[in-house]
């Protein structure tokens, strides 16, 4: 059963972060191109938030206002985290897009995790239901994981470097995977709100730094509409993946 675990959760983050890194080899050489990247990125970070973190809390806690007080605790404590790091490390050009990247790493590492939890229960229940929780957070993986390498790129990350970021966020799904498997009847009362909190910390991202880094680049009514239409792509695909996988 821990192989199972252990292995799948491999494979969530392979599949994830080496598909994003073949997907955006195209889109890195250009910078408008990775700006559509930034803006799939921000429509995917809404659509995570809204269509799968915050049901996900809902669900497995029942008190929809407690969960979204979490919620708006995520949104400030990202805020608060952004601002310290200006505060404290911000001594060069570019910040607000470091912030971001900085922000991206931290809020996609604990998605990582909580995905490996939710294998490990999974695959505690069954193997059948392992296999196919898997294979949801494949899918669901590939479109967020591409936005994120766009996110660091444009923050000044190498393609080399965006990949090692996301590839060792992606294992901390192994870390959670082992967490979940030794400990889960501890930790799963915590689940919920940790779920509301990384939607909280998404929303923030999205919201304050990636859409206004979007506005400022959109400078004629052709790129305000590609952006836009990047933006609602990126929220469809989540959207999209949800429901084929709940069917």
């Amino acid at each position: 059963m821990l192989e199972n675990i252990i292995g799948a959760n491999l494979l969530v983050g392979l599949i994830g972060v080496v598909g994003s890194y073949v997907l955006i080899h195209f889109f890195a050489k250009n910078r408008s191109k990775v700006m559509l990247l930034v803006s799939f990125a921000a429509g995917a970070m809404i659509g995570v938030s809204f269509f799968d973190l915050l049901p996900e809390a809902i669900a497995e806690h029942g008190n929809i206002m407690l969960v979204m007080e979490y919620l708006v605790i995520g949104f400030v404590a990202f805020l608060l985290i952004e601002k310290a790091f200006f505060y404290y490390h911000c001594h060069e050009e570019n910040c607000e897009r470091h912030a971001s990247a900085k922000l991206i790493i931290i809020g996609d590492s604990i998605h990582n995790f909580l995905d490996g939890i939710a294998i490990a229960a999974s695959f505690l229940v069954n193997p059948t239901l392992g296999f196919a929780t898997t294979l949801a957070i494949i899918i669901h993986e590939i479109p967020q994981e591409f936005g994120d390498m766009g996110v660091l790129i444009h923050a000044g990350y190498s393609k080399t470097k965006a990949l090692t970021f996301n590839l060792v966020s992606g294992m901390l799904a192994v870390f959670g995977g082992l967490i979940g498997f030794y400990y889960l009847n501890r930790f799963e009362s915590f689940i919920p709100y940790v779920l509301a909190l990384t939607a909280g910390g998404f929303i923030y991202i999205a919201a304050a730094d990636l859409l206004p880094e979007v506005h400022a680049e959109s400078d004629t009514r052709t790129k305000i509409s590609i952006h836009s239409l990047a933006i609602i792509l990126g929220i469809f695909v989540i959207w999209l993946l949800g429901k084929l996988v709940a069917e």
